[in-house]
């Protein structure tokens, strides 16, 4: 039995878990950079489609369920085409 093996094993899990944080850190920053533009997209579809006043408190109130619908329809698509 190797005294070092659980060391090395904390080390390597450990040095994974740093780059998943730092990817996931990066991809916060990258869902940040394109949030206004994907929110003003959605916003700008919602009022042509629905025909509402684009400063009604309700078009924000469409344009995120309009968001959450096509994001949900999403993860549902790529975890359907990702699985094992």
């Amino acid at each position: 039995m190797n005294l070092l093996q659980p060391k090395r094993s904390f080390k390597r899990e450990f040095k994974r878990q740093i780059r998943l944080a730092i990817v996931a850190a990066i991809g916060f920053t990258i869902a940040f950079a394109w949030r206004e533009v994907v929110f003003d997209t959605f916003q700008d579809f919602i009022v042509q489609f629905l025909d509402v006043i684009e400063g009604h408190p309700l078009t924000k109130m469409y344009t995120a369920i309009a968001i959450t619908l096509v994001g949900v329809i999403a993860i549902y698509a790529s975890s359907r085409l990702l699985r094992d």
